[in-house]
């Protein structure tokens, strides 16, 4: 079950067991009033009646029976035994209404992973062509490198939004893992972003760390988390990268976020400003899912904003 499956089941649960909880509150409250005043009118009656009894007889003491009131602990008793029973009863019945609620959407979500998974897969041929074609005319022409060396730069990125969709996807079920030495990989990283935004300070301090992980799924984790980076930061500020504690952090001095907490939901977008298209982070939280990987995201309106990865 996927994550998002997993927060509406939840919420479909608590949803269903509050309105069972919500009825049998009322009608207890109900219940209970009903019989309290029963029981009360009922003693009235009775202490009223040994008052007189007793004012006739002349016997003293007789006032303590004006001062009597009902014992209530059974009743207390009886709507708490009832409320466990109902507990019981109704917890089954909410999760069985969930499932049968989300069955729907999960066919439905189904549905679209399929899709998407499959046009996937049939635009890979017509990459991969483009690849190889534009490569071997490199090598051949030496008149037109950096028009070919666009189209392979374009090609590359088609590569990273595909493995990102397969991620949303959830194709795969099972993934191969591997120890990768985190800072070669990010140093690897690094260099190709600082030919692509010659402009931009980076700020390594990297201890060598060895982590058990899909290799193509923390690559381009790393590479989206960068790419956030360099575009909400300021051009004048560093991108800072470091390790400890089996931890992995990518600290920015840009804008910040008004709501951190949102940012891996699918087409969410602070700044439309931006290139972009709201994938990239849901894809990302998908690919550390399922390497086992905890992410922490702190941010602050134009302080910057600081994510970190937890391996361990």
């Amino acid at each position: 079950m996927k994550r998002y499956e997993k927060v509406s089941l939840v919420r479909f649960f608590a949803l269903f067991l509050g309105a069972f909880l919500l009825m049998f509150l009322l009608l207890g409250s109900l219940y209970y009033f009903q019989e309290s005043s029963r029981l009360t009118k009922e003693l009235e009656l009775t202490t009223q009646m040994n008052y007189i009894e007793c004012m006739k007889l002349g016997m003293g003491g007789c006032e303590s029976y004006q001062n009597a009131k009902p014992d209530l602990g059974s009743l207390h008793t009886d709507i708490a035994y009832t409320l466990g029973l109902v507990l019981l009863l109704f917890i089954p019945i909410s999760l069985f209404l969930s499932f049968f609620a989300l069955k729907p959407v999960r066919q439905a979500s189904t549905m679209i992973d399929n899709f998407i998974a499959n046009i996937v897969h049939d635009i890979n041929t017509p990459i991969a062509t483009i690849m190889l074609n534009a490569k071997s005319l490199m090598k051949r022409s030496q008149e037109a490198p950096k028009k070919l060396t666009r189209i392979l730069s374009s090609a590359k990125q088609l590569t990273d939004m595909q493995h990102d969709l397969l991620a949303l996807a959830d194709e795969k079920t099972e993934i191969n893992v591997e120890t990768i030495e985190l800072k070669a990989l990010c140093e690897e990283i690094i260099e190709g972003f600082k030919l692509q935004y010659p402009t931009q300070i980076f700020e390594l301090e990297l201890k060598e760390q060895s982590v058990v992980v899909n290799a193509v799924d923390i690559h381009r984790v790393i590479q989206n988390l960068l790419s956030n980076a360099v575009k909400y930061n300021r051009d004048e500020k560093p991108i800072k990268l470091y390790n400890m504690h089996n931890k992995l952090v990518i600290k920015d001095q840009g804008k910040g976020m008004e709501h951190p907490e949102k940012v891996f939901e699918k087409n969410y977008r602070e700044d439309y400003s931006i290139q972009g298209n709201g994938l990239g982070l849901a894809s990302v939280l998908s690919m550390l899912e399922r390497n086992k990987i905890n992410i922490n995201v702190k941010s602050k309106i134009n302080y910057g904003t600081t994510i970190s990865l937890n391996f361990s």
